[in-house]
């Protein structure tokens, strides 16, 4: 019973010690990012203003973008999982019997309702 307390005890050690060194390189990692971006900053000023006008050079005309977009329907379009004729069938039984059933309930609300009404307008 003792041995395995100490093993428990041994592998506490072992996990604390580890988790302290991930933390210890998170921190590390977070301070280069933040020095990074630091020097990012300065760069980004000055890169927006010239990127701004290349945008409207590269953009390309309405005919391309359009042909590119249908190449993408298209290409979408493939991957896409069809239904067989047997579970397309099913499907759309079972869609046509719950329209069916709610069309009914509804139809049978609406006639007592209407009925109650008729009922409440004879009595005055």
């Amino acid at each position: 019973m003792a041995a395995k307390t100490k093993k428990k005890s041994k592998n506490a050690k072992n996990t604390n010690t580890k988790n302290d060194n991930i933390q210890k390189t998170q921190v590390a990692e977070s301070k280069k990012t933040s020095v990074a971006k630091d020097d990012k900053k300065s760069t980004d000023s000055k890169d927006k203003k010239n990127t701004k006008k290349s945008d409207k050079k590269k953009k390309p005309n309405i005919f391309v973008r359009m042909l590119d977009f249908v190449k993408g329907v298209f290409s979408e379009l493939k991957k896409v999982n069809w239904l067989t004729k047997e579970e397309l069938a099913k499907s759309s039984g079972f869609v046509a019997g719950f329209v069916a059933i709610f069309t009914f309930l509804i139809w049978i609300i609406d006639s007592g309702l209407g009925a109650l009404a008729a009922l409440l307008i004879g009595l005055k």
